[in-house]
């Protein structure tokens, strides 16, 4: 039957047309029945049974309507699949995601809706399931289908909003999933640790042929963990000290303890370059507090090597007479750069580093306070062999990768950060990883993508988003990076950008929306403010009565009822904090607004 825009539909009134039918069909067979036990003529029972019959096949399609939109009120059943149900689901569509079974959201499903808020809907669901949310919002339209989503429409970002156990992590078991099937990269950023999610992730592997795909990183499983380095991809040296400065806890916009802090980095990693040595978190913790007396040797000689004629000569010669402590030569090669190198080619970056070797030592112990934590976090225990590799280590046969690597190979890396256990040292590590991501997209988007798509998901992302996520969402796109971040709250990433501007700045560069169950009332509000407005009908009923004065036993009286329309919701924000678990209403590609629910994904 089709849907009439402009006619007033209550369809959680008595099922009228049910009665109807019955009454019908009974009144039928009664005329027919009494026809064969009397001798009356037949030709009056005929017409009478024949017209019953009419208006019973008149009156039954409208009740069955009625009964099918009215049953399935009490929802439907969770629903459990398997791997290879997946791929019987996503095959017909190899260039679409597919998110479960649903319906697009419609102006007649908010009018069903309306008229059930009106009224006393416990009494029109009539559920005595003892279910989490209310299984009738999805219920108001009897016919679901897949729910599909082009896959270049997810190039623009997407946001998963959800409270705890509304069903977040399920839907990127099947969002996951299906990017392994496809063959694409697939980098996973977990504060949490979910086991099921790094074992779905890995079932999804190999049911794709290739368990090799997948690698994992956990501090707490240090044995089975693969061995990563977050500073090992950067296009300038600056940026690995913007890494590591933004982790350092700040009250103001313009903090001198960071800017401190982020200058040191800077001409360590500087100078290790000189040297044509790879910075790493070990190295940069080691110079910080043991001094930079060995790396002012190794730059100051290495810079002369390659900018002045018979630079090693010249070194070698300045150096005889001096003693053979680290400190002695240190302020030996200062003289040799002032007097010797810096009137025939200065350098800056060397410079700096010189500048902080003389730096007064009791000064730079205290501007630094606040970065030496950080970086004793950083390579403590088991994170110095993980976060730091030596590649050179023969015992060590854990694999060593890098999120460049892992791309290119189309690997599969879950990374669980421990965050329960210690959430300040996961959550540096995950803004670490998220810094290293965007310089691999910056690298792609300003040299060319091999056209290999890159999924980034990240959970419970207000434990790990920094600025240069912001970047990663604005670029990823033009780099072939599909980004999926979950978070159970709007005001978390305000809490963690330390803005609203900076969390809008993140959240307007998400084109695709998916709420679960959400009871904080502002992402309510954000959620539903993206969503367009709608005309809501209402019947207006009116009564009057009026006397006459000469006469005031004369009166008259009048009723009425008026068709009304007002602006409201097209899905108002109270439901999304009603929905059962794995439920969902998205805004997609561009304004498509479905609701939806999820299957789980089993072995």
């Amino acid at each position: 039957m089709e849907h009439d825009s402009m006619a007033y539909e209550n369809p959680w009134r008595p099922n009228y047309e049910s009665v109807a039918s019955v009454v019908w069909i009974t009144a039928g067979t009664v005329a027919m029945g009494v026809n064969q036990l009397s001798n009356l003529p037949e030709e009056p029972f005929y017409w009478m049974g024949g017209i019953c019959l009419v208006m019973a096949a008149i009156r039954l399609p409208q009740a069955l309507r009625l009964y099918n939109l009215q049953r399935h009120l009490k929802g439907r059943k969770l629903e459990f699949i398997k791997l290879d149900v997946l791929v019987k689901y996503i095959k017909p569509k190899k260039k679409a995601i597919w998110l479960g079974h649903g319906y697009v959201w419609e102006n007649r499903h908010a009018q069903r809706v309306f008229e059930i808020l009106k009224r006393d809907w416990t009494s029109v669901v009539n559920n005595k399931e003892n279910t989490i949310g209310q299984t009738w919002i999805h219920g108001v339209e009897p016919k679901e289908h897949d729910v599909y989503q082009d896959l270049e429409h997810s190039e623009g970002q997407n946001l998963i909003v959800g409270t705890t156990g509304a069903g977040k992590t399920r839907l990127f078991d099947l969002l996951i999933s299906q990017a392994i099937m496809r063959g694409e990269a697939v980098i996973i950023i977990d504060p949490k640790g979910d086991i099921e999610l790094r074992d779905n992730a890995r079932r999804a592997c190999i049911a794709a042929g290739d368990e090799h795909r997948f690698m994992q990183f956990h501090p707490a499983f240090p044995e089975s963990s693969i061995r990563i380095d977050p500073l090992k991809n950067y296009t300038r040296v600056t940026e690995l000290a913007s890494r590591l400065a933004a982790l350092i806890p700040s009250e103001a916009g313009a903090d001198p303890f960071k800017s401190f802090g982020w200058q040191a980095l800077n001409n360590i990693c500087q100078a290790l370059e000189m040297v044509d040595d790879s910075p790493n978190l070990i190295k940069l913790k080691r110079y910080l507090e043991t001094g930079t007396q060995d790396m002012v040797v190794k730059a100051v000689e290495s810079y002369a090597v390659k900018h002045l004629r018979n630079g090693k000569e010249k070194v070698d010669a300045f150096m005889k007479t001096v003693g053979s402590t680290p400190e002695k030569q240190a302020r030996t090669m200062v003289q040799f750069y002032k007097t010797v190198i810096q009137p025939v080619s200065a350098s800056s970056e060397l410079e700096g580093l010189l500048s902080m070797y003389q730096h007064d030592k009791t000064h730079f112990s205290k501007m630094v306070a606040n970065l030496l934590p950080i970086m004793n976090m950083l390579t403590a225990g088991h994170l110095a062999s993980l976060l730091s590799p030596d590649t050179t280590d023969e015992n060590d046969m854990r694999r060593v990768t890098d999120n460049k690597l892992i791309i290119q190979d189309a690997g599969v890396a879950y990374f669980g950060l421990d965050s329960l256990s210690d959430s300040i040292v996961g959550s540096a590590i995950g803004s670490l990883l998220l810094s290293d991501l965007v310089s691999v997209a910056g690298n792609r988007y300003n040299f060319g993508v091999d056209n290999k798509p890159v999924n980034i998901f990240v959970d419970e992302a207000a434990e790990v988003i920094n600025e240069p996520t912001i970047q990663l969402l604005n670029k990823g796109r033009g780099a072939k990076m599909k980004v999926f971040i979950a978070t159970q709250t709007i005001a978390d990433f305000e809490a963690r950008l330390g803005s609203t501007e900076k969390a809008r700045q993140v959240l307007g560069n998400l084109n695709n929306i998916y709420a679960l169950r959400v009871i904080d009332p502002g992402t309510q509000e954000f959620i539903t403010e993206n969503l367009p407005k709608t005309r809501l009908k209402s019947v207006m009923r009116t009564q009057g009565l009026t006397s006459q004065t000469e006469s005031p036993l004369m009166f008259t009286a009048n009723t009425g009822e008026r068709l009304m329309e007002e602006e409201g919701d097209l899905f108002p924000p109270q439901l999304l904090g009603m929905l059962p678990n794995l439920e969902y209403i998205a805004k997609i590609s561009g304004g498509k607004i479905i609701k939806g629910r999820l299957p789980i994904l089993t072995n």
